[in-house]
């Protein structure tokens, strides 16, 4: 059984150095600890990461998506669940079509 979810973070801004879509591969077995993560711009540049705790200072488990719509990021970020097909085919092919809202 996959133990994993799929976390597709939407935010809301106008700055181009940073990514307007993130989505998060979480693992359910290890208190929502990241796995994978992908960056994803406005240019549709996709920044794949397959360490996302090896630079931070303090690694905190993904809250769920219904919480993060509850605003516990902000008001200005929204969140959906995607399945595994449609990570690892961004994953893979470093190409997003979707939305960015």
């Amino acid at each position: 059984m996959d133990n994993t979810e799929y976390v597709k973070i939407f935010w809301k801004y106008d700055l181009t150095d940073e990514p307007k879509v993130i989505i998060y591969e979480v693992d359910l077995n290890d208190n929502r600890y990241m796995l994978r993560m992908i960056d994803i711009y406005a240019d549709r540049t996709c920044k794949n990461n397959d360490d996302p705790y090896r630079d931070v200072i303090e690694a905190l488990p993904i809250e769920t998506a219904e919480e993060i719509n509850n605003g516990i990021w902000g008001e200005e970020i929204r969140a959906c669940l995607i399945d595994k097909e449609e990570f690892e085919e961004i994953w893979n092919t470093h190409t997003y079509s979707g939305s960015f809202e």
